[in-house]
């Protein structure tokens, strides 16, 4: 290979990077914008009504609620939040 080739090669090594890095910039201000959209909804619902009962409708629609991974979609159930409504005394059969 010449060094010419080598050049190239890394330029197009770079332009992909960027292109991740980009996608991922993305992703990460939708992310961002989601979470700003979540606590300031929770906070507002957290006034309206019991910050349990809040807790309880966020994780019922989708969220994590415990701390490791607090607002953030949930493709399945999570033992640490259930436990933590457990713990709470809210009823397993008022969690979806």
């Amino acid at each position: 290979m010449t060094l010419s080739q080598d050049f190239l090669e890394w330029e197009e090594k770079f332009a992909v990077l960027m292109s991740e890095l980009n996608s991922l910039r993305k992703k990460v201000s939708e992310m961002e914008k989601q979470n700003a959209l979540l606590q300031a909804r929770f906070n507002s619902e957290t006034v309206k009504s019991g910050s349990m009962e809040a807790l309880t409708e966020l994780y019922n629609e989708g969220f994590h609620i415990c701390h490791a991974h607090f607002a953030q979609a949930r493709d399945e159930e999570c033992l640490f939040c259930l436990s933590f409504l457990l713990s709470e005394g809210i009823r397993t059969d008022k969690v979806k």
